[in-house]
């Protein structure tokens, strides 16, 4: 089973973040090369833009990491914690943070 098939199963054919169904990509966590289930997320298009131009992204779109820091699958909790850093000054994401818990794996 190819890596979108497999995330596609994993996140019931939706993006991990906001649960949009359309146009959906892989998105590999830097600093890894490597594509694996346990290094990528499933992305709809408007979130993969807002993170791959972060000065047009809309801080609202990413209330929806209110319920994507929850994952079960690190690699989601470690994207979203990542966008929740990168907005902090917009206030709210700071409650979000000070609530999230992260393995030092």
């Amino acid at each position: 089973m190819s890596l979108i098939d497999q995330l596609k199963q994993r996140a019931n054919n939706a993006c991990e973040l906001c649960k949009a169904t359309n146009q959906l990509s892989v998105y590999v966590l830097p600093p890894s090369t490597a594509e694996s289930v346990d290094t990528s997320v499933l992305l709809c298009s408007v979130c993969a833009s807002h993170i791959e131009n972060p000065g047009n992204a809309e801080a609202n779109h990413w209330r929806c990491l209110n319920d994507s820091m929850w994952s079960e699958h690190q690699s989601v909790q470690i994207l979203s914690w990542r966008l929740l850093t990168m907005i902090k000054s917009e206030g709210w994401p700071q409650d979000l943070l000070d609530m999230m818990y992260l393995d030092d794996e």
